[in-house]
């Protein structure tokens, strides 16, 4: 059962394009971006939650919730990611708490860029 989605938004200066979706999976929730789904790199991305559309990397509020939700990494090494990546997100993560995905450079403390949890 879907129990959220949305469309990425790019934190400049980067590339970043698609949606993603999360799914609970008989109790467990598992997150998925769309094959659609287009990012231009960094050295060490990752998705967090986070609450409100994330302005500054040096908000200590945000920095806090990427290191406590952070889940689901992608190739770094500045490479470009195309299509589906799945995995799980941690039963610790309560994603109600959040009202926003994050993909955050976890290397160089940045916002990469964000969507909005759509819950149906």
């Amino acid at each position: 059962m879907i129990i959220a989605r949305g469309r990425f938004t790019p934190g400049p200066p980067h590339v970043l394009r698609g949606g993603f979706t999360i799914r609970d999976e008989g109790g467990s929730l598992l997150f998925e971006t769309s094959t659609d789904f287009y990012f231009d790199g960094s050295p060490a991305p990752g998705f967090g939650f986070h609450t409100g559309v994330p302005a500054s990397a040096s908000d200590p509020v945000l920095r806090a919730n990427m290191a406590i939700t952070h889940f689901l990494d992608l190739p770094g090494d500045v490479v470009e990611v195309r299509g589906l990546h799945a995995g799980p997100i941690p039963p610790a993560i309560d994603i109600g708490a959040y009202d926003t995905l994050v993909l955050w450079c976890y290397a160089v403390p940045f916002v990469l860029g964000h969507g909005t949890l759509e819950r149906p």
